[in-house]
């Protein structure tokens, strides 16, 4: 009896080390939120660095757009965004050289290989260049009258900054050309809008409803998959000077997220 008893005893102190490693493994296992990321940006630690948090932690975070402004009211950079609602940050390029200047509000780089399993970014390929988009933050709007219900994602301003005057661009993605649509922008007297909801009834003849992004507004496009994963994306006809965007999908592809990579064509 006494030598069980002292084999127990020895037993417990051989194992509770190992009980107490894993349950340190576990605490350390921090997961990155919403908070998590305001509570970076207000402690003034700088986008890089947050960047390499999301890309090294574990995530949980919330996309919805009311979500989305509440982060950008917060100070989140448009990078910072884009990695929140693309399901992290991409990695940085191997040894992947700067490319020649880019217009203003955007930054020149080479793709980087190997994140095809990412939604975005976008490129716009041009002259041998590879331009990175910079994501904009849209707004959803709902407006109702008796008969009428309408949905739109609205982004501010009547122009993007990035221009293009090419009215057939080649654009690279590493999301599904599915799930990143490529839309006409409707103007506005001070905005850009995406109607993708919408619903009448009159009485005695009946209701109708749209839901979805219309077929009127879709670019139709021609895509394959290049050597490093990506999906190479060109509109089927020449584009009309207006306002354009990839519009970044939930729901099979149908409703838009709030985020869009917008351009202009001159």
């Amino acid at each position: 009896m006494a030598a069980l008893v002292a084999f127990l005893f020895s037993a417990f102190f051989l194992i509770s080390p190992l009980l107490m490693m894993s349950t340190v493994r576990v605490s350390a296992q921090e997961v990155m939120t919403n908070e998590t990321v305001v509570q970076m940006v207000r402690a003034g630690l700088s986008e890089s660095v947050i960047l390499a948090k999301i890309r090294s932690s574990q995530t949980q975070f919330d996309t919805r757009t009311e979500a989305l402004i509440a982060l950008k009211k917060g100070g989140v950079s448009e990078k910072v965004l884009a990695a929140i609602v693309g399901g992290g940050a991409p990695s940085e390029p191997a040894a992947a050289p700067p490319v020649a200047s880019a217009p203003p509000g955007s930054m020149a780089m080479v793709p980087p290989v190997g994140q095809a399993a990412r939604r975005g970014p976008v490129f716009h390929v041009s002259a041998g260049k590879q331009v990175e988009m910079i994501a904009a933050g849209g707004e959803i709007e709902r407006s109702r009258t008796p008969f009428n219900r309408k949905t739109e994602l609205v982004l501010s301003g009547n122009k993007a900054r990035y221009r293009t005057a090419e009215r057939q661009p080649v654009f690279l993605s590493s999301a599904e050309p599915a799930e990143l649509p490529l839309v006409r922008l409707q103007p506005g007297s001070n905005d850009r809008n995406l109607k993708f909801s919408s619903s009448s009834r009159t009485p005695y003849a009946g209701s109708t409803t749209q839901r979805g992004i219309r077929s009127e507004d879709r670019i139709d496009v021609e895509a394959e998959r290049d050597p490093s994963g990506f999906f190479r994306i060109r509109p089927r006809a020449p584009l009309a000077p207006g306002e354009y965007g990839f519009v970044l999908t939930r729901s099979f592809g149908t409703i838009p997220s709030g985020v869009v990579f917008d351009f202009g064509v001159d």
